[in-house]
């Protein structure tokens, strides 16, 4: 490559700007919000994937393993890992299905059921903090609009592949 060929490439580059990149200010929005959450997390001696999680297992018990996966937007082999490790420190227990032996319901445990009532606050207070300087029909329109997005790649996805 020419020199000139090589400023007109990182002349294209310059015109990305990040800081008006909706998809890059989406994910640090998403990393800041995740590093606050996981440092609270962590004094209940938890971890982010275990969060992700018990908030679908709280609002339906008895999920399998794969719409487990399907809900929280990580591959089965990935939430195997993380099932293991909510199991082994007492958050859940897997049942096997009698009709399908590979497959495998999660059952929240009595101790993920009294976790609830402490962690949902400090979720709660992370998101008051992320959102501090919006007044709430700012939130309501960006969640709306966050939404949107999301629906808008959804469906992108299922038209594209």
């Amino acid at each position: 490559m020419n020199s000139k060929e090589n400023t007109a490439t990182q002349q294209k580059y310059v015109h990305m700007d990040l800081s008006h990149s909706t998809a890059h200010l989406i994910r640090i929005a998403h990393r800041s919000f995740q590093q606050a959450l996981q440092s609270r997390l962590a004094v209940h001696g938890l971890k982010l994937s275990h969060w992700h999680c018990l908030r679908y297992l709280w609002e339906e018990d008895g999920l399998t393993q794969k719409e487990l996966s399907r809900r929280v937007y990580v591959n089965e082999s990935t939430i195997v890992t993380v099932i293991q490790e909510m199991e082994s420190i007492g958050l859940i227990r897997r049942k096997r299905s009698p009709a399908d032996r590979r497959r495998y319901s999660l059952s929240l445990t009595a101790k993920a059921k009294r976790i609830t009532q402490k962690l949902l606050p400090v979720a709660r207070e992370v998101n008051k903090q992320g959102l501090s300087n919006m007044t709430d029909e700012e939130t309501r329109q960006f969640n709306v609009l966050t939404k949107n997005i999301i629906d808008n790649l959804k469906q992108s996805k299922a038209k594209n592949g």
